[in-house]
């Protein structure tokens, strides 16, 4: 269900890193004309990860000289597989690893605690505009005093309260609460905060638990969403992000120009990963959405100010390090206005996957049927436009109350489905089948209706679908 192309990728990269093979071949050492193989161990599920994107940088850059070896560490039944996964690479049973940055200050760590400090990163946009910054780089430096070298720190999804007995919204449903959370010590000071008791736990596993910080993905990926709960979708308690790490000796026997290479994969890799990491979070909206048990909640204000006084004490504790005290100025320096509330995420319009309510955008609207010609003039590819201009009909959308879905009027054929949601002039849609779509990606568009004529608009920074542009639909019912 998730991650199609990155999961496709990943095989790719196992089988040419299989077949070349890795015995015998040393970290800058490998034979004329074959390539070098380095393994990367995880035990969170690698496509989950941003390991595959790494492996596709490092691949595209070396031009094929050095490959990377996704290998699962075997540890999921462990609470501190995390740490696992770093004792073999510092072991050298691994030469890469990527772990959640959680874990680190665990370990003596503390260089990446302001980038999980509660409350704080509350987007992708905000993510992605700290690891663009100098500040990742400084936090990398930290790892050394556990015996492994940092290469790249990559996005991951944003943790929201999840909630089995009931939903976390203020701090009064924390209180006494047992919350679920993977080992990290800002994560635990930040719960215990809030008054809840904060449990480490086995992935999976939420038996015992009132609730558990989460993101959708994981929701889905576990199967939650199979029986009742809770998503509180505007507080955002921290980012998720991974750290990619490498065996000391491994990472001194390559060339410099690779190590080079190895730091820039890690840069490269961090925009394909977080739209993966946005259509990963779509395809698990429209399963919860379909599934019907997983409500959806926000905070008020007034419970997010509360919240925020809450955890006033973690801020105070984390400021008493220097470091960790300049790099909670620059994240506030790139969030801006920190009173701002979180943008809620996507969610089904209805707590229990009831039927969103109907907007403008709701019938049945046609595009004149086209030429093969006029297709191609439009910018769709052949063979696309070879299938639209071979329907018996012509091209219509439907939308109904939170579904949408492509046919040929005159047969009645679906083309394609999914779901959309309106915020103002602004219509997301997800698709989950369809020709010529990344199944899953959220597709902005501005939209307009003047006398039943519907006019579809592309959104700067959003990948505009040509079809729906190319002209305007007319309402047939």
């Amino acid at each position: 269900m998730l991650r199609g192309a990155a999961a496709a990728l990943a095989v790719v990269v196992l089988a040419a890193a299989t077949a070349c093979g890795s015995g015998g071949d040393k970290a800058g050492g490998a034979s004329p004309g074959k390539p070098l193989v380095l393994t990367l161990e995880s035990e969170d599920d690698p496509q989950l990860t941003g390991a595959p994107e790494f492996a596709d940088a490092v691949a595209r850059l070396s031009r094929g000289t050095l490959r990377i070896r996704l290998v699962k560490a075997g540890r999921g039944a462990e609470i501190g597989y995390e740490r696992g996964t770093i004792d073999d690479v510092r072991s050298g049973r691994a030469q890469l690893g990527i772990v959640g940055v959680r874990v680190w200050d665990t370990m003596g760590v503390k260089s990446f605690r302001a980038l999980l400090a509660p409350l704080l990163v509350d987007s992708l946009e905000l993510e992605m505009r700290v690891l663009a910054s100098s500040l990742p780089d400084r936090m990398l430096e930290g790892v050394e005093r556990a015996g492994v070298v940092g290469v790249a720190v990559l996005p991951g999804p944003l943790r929201l309260p999840y909630g089995l007995s009931r939903a976390f919204v203020g701090p009064r449903d924390y209180r006494g609460r047992a919350f679920g959370v993977r080992p990290g010590n800002v994560a635990t000071t930040s719960l215990r905060a809030l008054g809840a008791r904060a449990r480490a736990y086995v992935p999976g596993d939420l038996s015992g638990l009132d609730g558990a910080e989460l993101d959708p993905t994981t929701v889905v990926y576990n199967g939650f969403d199979q029986r009742r709960g809770w998503l509180t979708t505007n507080v955002v308690l921290w980012p998720k992000p991974y750290s990619i790490v490498m065996n000391r000796r491994a990472f001194a026997a390559l060339t410099s120009d690779q190590r080079e290479l190895l730091r820039r994969a890690g840069r490269d890799a961090a925009e394909p990963e977080r739209r993966q990491i946005e259509s990963d979070a779509a395809v698990a909206l429209a399963q919860a959405c379909r599934t019907g048990k997983l409500i959806f909640t926000e905070a008020s204000p007034g419970e997010l100010a509360a919240m925020r006084r809450a955890v006033r004490s973690v801020y105070d504790e984390l400021a008493r390090d220097p470091a960790t005290a300049a790099a909670l100025e620059g994240i506030v320096a790139l969030r801006g206005d920190r009173s701002r509330p979180p943008t809620a995420e996507p969610r089904c319009r209805e707590a229990g996957g009831e039927a969103a309510p109907s907007t403008a955008l709701d019938g049945t609207w046609e595009l004149a049927k086209a030429t093969k010609q006029q297709l191609l003039d439009a910018g769709i590819d052949p063979r696309n436009a070879e299938a639209l201009s071979r329907l018996p009909g012509a091209p219509a959308l439907v939308f109904d109350h939170g579904r949408q879905r492509g046919i040929d009027l005159e047969s009645g054929k679906v083309l394609s489905s999914g779901t959309y949601e309106v915020d103002g002039d602004i219509v997301r849609l997800v698709f989950e089948s369809g020709v010529a779509v990344q199944l899953g990606r959220v597709y902005s568009l501005r939209w307009s209706i003047y006398r039943d004529s519907l006019t579809f608009a592309p959104v700067p920074g959003s990948e505009p679908l040509i079809l729906l542009v190319m002209r305007p639909w007319k309402r047939v019912r």
